[in-house]
């Protein structure tokens, strides 16, 4: 199809008989400045060859109109912008009328005036100039129209983005525990930016997280290798989902403030991923990861709406932090770093009730150093804070995990041992009575060695109904410890024994 506007001399075919291309008055149409091309019209064939560069066809009309009617709709089929002007012999107003509304421009009665001819072809080059004006004016429209079109798209996605990124930031904020936040993260990242797998490593403390919009468990363990690689660790232990992990492999952090972000797009199968360093100020926090399986890589738009999502995440993983480190602080005795006396209310409560409901064996020991006055008295208060922190570490490194240990004021401590008979509990106090008499406690002005005195109480005696009740019974244990002579354990028992029966339970292994 012709789309240009033409300039210079009208090139015009004309179809017909060679008795039509005989005419003059083609040859004075040349001199006024139109370009004739004859065409036999037995031999013609419409193509983009023949009409290349034309502006018009001047059509001879035969006896018959369906031969017309059929090149009339084959110049429409083509969508051809030639001005078409038909010619012939006494035709009638109906089939002129056919002519005109197939896409003729204008029917001349054979022959016609040299002026009457001219007058037509200007008339029709120039409606065929209009036509191609509006027409490139409508594709130009039609072009803009396509551009807004987009333009609307990118903002409706933008202000879709902006306001999940609003509720995001919203949902983190609202959150002071970092496994809440991971998990409002994987919530609500995917759908904003079609992620398929995410990742999260921090450093300090070292975990690391993984989501997986198929929980597909073999990519997450992979990336929690990778994750875990920036770090320079390795792993101990795995579990799917969101997960905290220990580490081993005593390398120190690589991650530097200096990390930029990093993206590899999407190639044939592999799939796009970009990488978000998280950091505040000049330290170095963690990864945030961020990948897709289609062959959409991420935009320069999208990896700065990532990156404020890694902005927003730190300060919140900062928060969470020093939220949780006034809450350690609230629960922890200032001087030796165990649970203080309220803090173990949480524990002994837990256990209580399990032993209550389900008859689960738990244990408390109550530990009282013996004659720690005199230190104080002889050495001053800072020996005695300085054995008393040594004491808690002792305490800490020799119990297991699961054990809770805390300050229950002066120079008393309390262990609560979860899942532990009282035969269990006897051997563990034992074991850590003979450790703290054999252990050099070293202070300022030399080495202090120190005794002390346990009272066990087991959670399942009948006679325990509360925490006080227990508290009390370990207590009393304590209280026969220090009766009996000191340096010793004792178990509580609901009925009274002799002062021989007490003296065989307390040196019993």
């Amino acid at each position: 199809m012709n789309t240009q506007v033409q300039e210079g001399p009208a090139r015009i075919l004309l179809v017909g008989t060679a008795a039509l291309h005989r005419d003059p008055r083609w040859v004075q149409l040349a001199r006024r400045g139109f370009q004739c091309i004859p065409v036999n019209k037995r031999q013609f064939t419409l193509n983009d060859n023949l009409t290349a560069g034309l502006q018009a066809i001047i059509y001879q009309v035969g006896a018959g109109t369906a031969e017309t009617m059929a090149f009339l709709d084959e110049i429409a089929g083509q969508q051809s912008d030639l001005c078409v002007i038909l010619i012939g012999r006494n035709a009638n107003a109906t089939s002129v009328a056919q002519f005109l509304r197939r896409g003729a421009f204008d029917y001349l009665n054979w022959p016609c005036s040299l002026s009457r001819m001219i007058d037509s072809l200007a008339s029709g080059l120039t409606n065929r100039k209009a036509f191609l004006e509006v027409q490139h004016l409508s594709g130009d429209l039609a072009t803009a129209n396509q551009s807004l079109a987009r333009e609307r798209d990118t903002l409706r996605q933008f202000n879709r983005r902006l306001a999940g990124l609003n509720q995001l930031t919203q949902a983190l904020a609202r959150s002071l525990d970092p496994e809440a936040v991971v998990h409002a993260l994987f919530a609500q990242v995917p759908a904003l930016i079609d992620a398929t797998l995410i990742g999260l490593v921090r450093t300090n403390p070292e975990q690391v997280w993984t989501w997986s919009k198929d929980h597909d468990l073999e990519c997450e363990q992979e990336l929690r290798t990778q994750l875990l690689g920036r770090l320079g660790k390795t792993v101990q232990r795995v579990t799917s989902g969101a997960t905290t992990l220990r580490l081993v492999g005593s390398r120190s952090s690589h991650l530097t403030r200096h990390d930029e972000s990093f993206s590899v797009q999407a190639q044939n199968d592999m799939p796009a991923m970009h990488d978000i360093p998280l950091a505040i100020g000049p330290h170095a926090i963690g990864v945030l990861h961020v990948q897709r399986d289609n062959s959409q890589s991420f935009t320069e738009d999208e990896q700065q709406f990532l990156s404020t999502i890694g902005t927003s995440l730190s300060l919140t993983l900062r928060n969470a932090d020093a939220h949780q480190d006034l809450q350690d602080m609230a629960l922890r005795d200032p001087l030796t770093g165990v649970l203080n006396r309220r803090a173990l209310d949480e524990p002994l409560t837990r256990e209580l009730k399990s032993g209550l409901r389900y008859s689960a064996p738990a244990c408390l020991m109550i530990l009282d150093l013996d004659y720690f006055k005199t230190v104080n008295d002889r050495l001053g208060h800072m020996a005695g804070d300085s054995v008393l922190k040594e004491l808690a570490t002792l305490m800490s490194e020799t119990v297991r995990d699961v054990d809770v240990v805390g300050r229950y004021g002066g120079e008393e401590f309390a262990i609560v041992l979860p899942h532990t008979s009282i035969r269990q509990a006897h051997t563990l106090a034992e074991r850590l009575r003979s450790q703290i008499e054999n252990h050099a406690f070293v202070v300022e002005d030399g080495i202090v060695r120190l005794t002390t005195s346990i009272g066990i109480a087991d959670v399942c005696n009948p006679a325990i109904a509360s925490v006080d009740d227990w508290v009390n019974a370990a207590d009393s244990a304590l209280y026969e410890a220090k009766a009996q002579g000191r340096n010793r354990v004792v178990v509580h028992t609901s009925i009274p024994l002799a002062p021989a029966q007490a003296a065989t339970l307390c040196v019993a292994a």
